[in-house]
């Protein structure tokens, strides 16, 4: 028996591992007579006028199902009505031929690839290869596919189906806020009088535990924010308290003027003194001592502080958007922090952002195409979405930055907030890693599946925010970038 790296056959129809043939360690095995009539590599040859590095796309052989097609669908509106293919035979064979059926250009046909390897062919139709072996004992059929998306997969989809009603709503709330305590899910919602506390494990849970809380102090609901341990909240008049979970709250003993957000295990914010503000964390951690913040700081109304590990700094650097300096002015500006001090990261020279109060702010991701070749890497990406504009209209356009800050561009069309969710400011962000699995009723479109059939997808959670009114959005939205849904293949 010949030992050959070849693709695997799975269960169904459209269901094979896509691997370059040099990252495939895996060995099957085929009879001598089934080795005269197999495909070792399909590939389409380069033609830039239909695509770019149209000769680097990856097909998958599956022989057992007697199926040749591509895994990472190409773009839409692709051109497959005239395409040139390259085939590599394990043996000679006495002929193959692709039997041409219902395309939209080309009549049906029958084209001998061995006798004539420069014809185009046209793959709209039904395209089966026939492979006959040198000595004409064994015959084999391959059904060709060259698939190509029929929606755009770089696009963020905002459906009105995944729409959900907003854990403790209530229109007569004056202050609803969610954060993530660790791996909970957490809401204090008040209405002026009386407080709740909603939890959930996770962020799309259909019922969330609903608990009345007293609290000793009028809360500003906006300023909550979360550790891994504690949860912190600034009182009308800004003293900082403290809760394990939201049930008992103390005193911190601190007066703020506003709350950044949570770095480890430490709050950040901004104290208001008789000469000038100054940063203050709590607690303090080792060294730490007070200092005024920088000309052009966001003293208030910032975006909520997030944090992500990045290959440009050592320790975990945190970002903040817009807000308001201590002269009043609405920022355009992106501060980090890394542990220590702040700093203004982003390129002033080419900032695309505008002026913003209360936007929100999330990591989650992009792909772009990889050099000289038909594939996409994912990448980490920043999202900025909502808030104020300076003029006090509300924002509707998403702004990005795969730098991690430095450089911004605005979202295309689809890369965009759709005309069904309305305009929003102050509205929170999660993203959640769900199981998706082949075949489960995602209701997305998808690729074929890889080694397995399930994988790991990030939706994008979007809690409540307020309206150009001032009232609070009654709306979860679930959120995703429609690439993602699509299974692994590389």
């Amino acid at each position: 028996m010949l030992a050959l790296a070849v693709m695997l056959s799975l269960v169904s129809a459209l269901s094979s591992c896509n691997k370059d043939k040099d990252d495939d360690d895996s060995v099957y095995s085929y009879s001598e007579s089934e080795q005269t009539t197999l495909i070792k590599g399909f590939a389409l040859q380069a033609n830039s006028e239909v695509l770019a590095d149209l000769d680097s796309v990856h097909f998958t052989v599956d022989y057992d199902n007697g199926l040749i097609y591509n895994a990472d669908s190409l773009p839409v509106g692709t051109d497959i009505s005239a395409l040139k293919v390259t085939i590599d035979f394990l043996n000679t064979v006495n002929s193959a031929i692709f039997n041409i059926t219902g395309a939209t250009v080309q009549a049906d046909t029958a084209i001998n690839y061995t006798t004539s390897m420069t014809k185009s062919l046209d793959f709209t139709g039904r395209t089966v290869l026939t492979v006959t072996s040198a000595d004409k004992t064994m015959v084999k059929d391959y059904e060709v596919k060259v698939l190509v998306h029929k929606v755009n997969p770089d696009t963020l989809i905002w459906s009105e189906s995944w729409r959900r009603d907003l854990p403790g709503y209530r229109y007569t709330a004056i202050g609803h806020k969610a954060v993530k305590q660790g791996d909970i899910y957490r809401i204090l919602n008040y209405n002026g009088y009386e407080s709740f506390l909603f939890t959930a494990s996770t962020p799309d849970q259909s019922e969330w535990s609903k608990e009345s809380v007293t609290l000793p102090f009028v809360p500003q609901v906006q300023s909550l924010v979360a550790t891994d341990d504690a949860l912190y909240m600034l009182d009308a008049d800004g003293v900082l308290y403290t809760s394990a979970d939201g049930h008992e709250w103390s005193s911190c003993g601190v007066t703020w003027h506003s709350v950044l957000g949570a770095y480890d295990d430490r709050v950040l914010g901004v104290v208001h003194g008789d000469d000038g503000y100054y940063h203050d964390e709590y607690p303090h951690s080792d060294g730490f001592t007070m200092s005024a913040v920088e000309e052009g700081f966001p003293v208030n109304h910032s975006s909520g502080m997030i944090s992500t590990d990045n290959k440009w700094t050592i320790a975990q650097q945190s970002m903040i958007v817009g807000g308001i300096d201590s002269d009043g002015k609405v920022l355009n500006d992106v501060w980090g922090f890394d542990g220590h001090r702040w700093g203004k990261i982003n390129n002033v020279h080419t900032n695309v952002l505008p002026a913003l109060t209360d936007a929100t702010l999330f990591a989650y991701y992009t792909y772009k195409p990889l050099k000289g070749v038909r594939r996409y890497g994912r990448q980490e990406t920043w999202y900025l979405m909502g808030g104020k504009l300076a003029d006090g209209t509300l924002n509707g356009d998403i702004y990005l930055s795969d730098t991690q800050g430095i450089t911004w561009y605005k979202g295309g069309t689809t890369l965009s907030q759709p005309s069904h969710m309305p305009k929003f400011y102050g509205a929170q962000a999660f993203v959640q890693f769900e199981t998706l699995t082949a075949g489960g009723g995602n209701h997305m479109p998808r690729r074929v599946v890889a080694l397995t059939n399930s994988w790991e997808c990030p939706y994008i959670y979007l809690f409540g925010g307020f309206n150009n009114q001032n009232q609070l959005l009654p709306y979860l939205w679930r959120g995703v970038y429609n690439r993602l849904t699509n299974a692994p293949v590389y």
